[in-house]
């Protein structure tokens, strides 16, 4: 056995009673699941280690039983602070309950702050100062983060610099950094060269060692102390304390490993058609807005799926697609591996990336939506009793100058047809998605008007741009009547411009080539984006 080779349950052993324990994860990459379920065995069979404060930046689960979820037992976890939660993992609904039943103190907190709190702990200062999540569930006059009763403790703070406020969220120790990596030298040297993401494992070694607290990472092979390209090296093994050998790690939930999502390999892509449907209106609405040269970033949810219309018609050539997780070009790849991208140009730190996004260098943003209100607030992370979490959300729409909300304008069973060139509804949905307020804020529609960004809400009915009295009716589908198919769905009065434009009529059109030479030709335009 190698220097600092170790098993996992040993790691799991050397887990104490009320450690905090932070590690990677974007849905399901980079789960360190070996050493996770090793932590698990032990608290079924002993008890111990109970008590715990998980800290997870993302989301970490490579199915309903893994990552994240192994915490996910009574008595074993006491808090969680995290940007994004299991929610879409609906088998296994044990951390959800847990947080509602107020069995758990559980926090809700900006992808990039978490990442960047990291940072701050582990360059020794007291806390992050941050204008990002003002006005949003992560300021202290709206929660502060909390998702329960059971949660008190204000890890999140106003304070006043030079005259204005802003967010000061809390540093706090890190006592254990459980990472993933693919190879490791004898000296504990990381590299991650079949890893799609790296997720900013550094900083949550640093964090750990600057509290005092222990690295171990879980990789597929060690190798000669020596042997490693230093440049290659993404965390050197002075911070490590122990690897755990486990060979048989899939890369993602997808994939045992896919060389083409980490820059390995090219893939040979194909163009296959977006089907039709409100989802494909809602995507040619969205590409009609994009202008060649812009760097975008791209959110889960319809929205994801851009890229794919783009490429059907060989657009994809003429803007730069970005995830808030690190990648950047290529193209990005949907759930279960969002945040990895087939044929990357490059891949950075998601730090670094938040910095791009929060700098104000983004050209737009394309991302989802469960619910918006009268007054341009947008839900993305807490609805009924699902808890889905922020991710980078309020970290994006932080700076962006055009900000397009994607979504079906109605939810739970709506149907739409398409096919004489018109929308139709054949079946209404029952659930109304633009409501008179929000449950919980993920972006703030008044502050977004003050900062002087535009907020553009596209949808397969119709199309609103957020103004200082609320959302005002711009575009409609050929075959929708305001009166008859918006109106009722929605639960605040709707607004009309003098001129309400027709949707252009190949946004109805199938895949094709006049449809592929309509597209290209509104990216190549010079008029502003509509």
């Amino acid at each position: 056995m190698h220097t600092k080779e170790m098993t996992a349950e040993a790691v799991a052993a050397a887990v104490r009673d009320g450690d905090t324990i932070v590690f990677p994860g974007d849905a399901s990459i980079l789960v360190a699941d070996h050493l996770m379920s090793a932590i698990e065995r032990r608290f079924l069979q002993t008890g111990h280690p109970r008590a715990l404060t998980v800290f997870e930046p993302c989301n970490a689960a490579l199915d309903e039983h893994s990552g994240v979820m192994r915490f996910a037992h009574e008595h074993m976890i006491r808090r969680i602070i995290a940007a994004a939660f299991p929610a879409r993992i609906s088998k296994d609904p044990r951390l959800s309950r847990l947080i509602r039943e107020d069995k758990v103190e559980a926090y809700m907190l900006p992808m990039g702050i978490l990442y960047n709190l990291l940072r701050t702990i582990a360059g020794g200062r007291p806390g992050l100062l941050s204008d990002v999540g003002t006005g949003t569930f992560a300021d202290p006059s709206m929660g502060g983060g909390k998702l329960n009763a059971r949660t008190t403790e204000d890890l999140v703070e106003r304070v006043t610099i030079g005259g204005r406020p802003t967010l000061c969220y809390r540093a706090m120790p890190i006592h254990i950094a459980l990472l993933k990596a693919t190879t490791a030298d004898a000296a504990g040297n990381l590299t991650m060269e079949k890893e799609p993401l790296t997720l900013s494992i550094l900083s949550l070694a640093l964090a750990a060692r600057a509290s005092g607290g222990r690295v171990y990472a879980q990789v597929e092979r060690i190798v000669d102390a020596g042997s490693l390209h230093p440049h290659h090296v993404k965390v050197p093994g002075v911070l490590v304390d122990g690897i755990v050998l486990a060979p048989d790690a899939p890369q993602s939930r997808a994939s045992r490993h896919d060389p083409t999502i980490t820059g390995e390999q090219r893939a040979e892509l194909g163009r296959a058609p977006v089907d039709a449907g409100a989802d494909r209106i809602i995507l040619a609405r969205a590409a009609s807005a994009l202008r060649a040269g812009w760097l975008i970033n791209l959110g889960v949810g319809t929205a994801d799926a851009l890229p794919l219309l783009l490429r059907e018609a060989g657009c994809e050539d003429l803007v730069c697609a970005t995830t808030e997780h690190g990648a950047v070009g290529g193209l990005p790849a949907q759930t279960p591996i969002f945040g990895a991208h087939f044929n990357v140009e490059a891949l950075i730190e998601p730090t670094d990336m938040m910095d791009l996004y929060t700098g104000g260098c983004l050209d737009a943003t394309f991302l989802g939506m469960a619910e918006v209100d009268a007054r341009g607030n947008v839900n993305v992370s807490r609805f009924g009793e699902r808890i889905a979490g922020s991710g980078g959300f309020v970290d994006i729409t932080f700076s962006t100058p055009r900000i397009f909300i994607c979504g079906s304008f109605a939810g739970r069973g709506a149907q739409i047809a398409t096919g004489d060139g018109s929308v139709r509804i054949e079946r209404e949905g029952s659930q109304r998605r633009l409501v008179e307020q929000v449950q919980h804020i993920t972006l703030n529609g008044r502050q977004a008007l003050e900062r002087g960004q535009q907020v553009t809400l596209i949808t397969e009915r119709a199309v609103f741009t957020l103004e200082p009295d609320g959302w005002l009716l711009r575009e409609i589908a050929p075959g929708i009547d305001p009166q008859r198919d918006l109106q009722p769905m929605m639960g605040f009065p709707l607004q009309q411009a003098d001129r309400v434009r027709m949707f252009a009529p190949e946004l109805l059109n199938g895949p094709g080539p006049a449809f592929d030479r309509w597209l290209r030709s509104c990216l190549k335009s010079q008029d502003p984006s509509p």
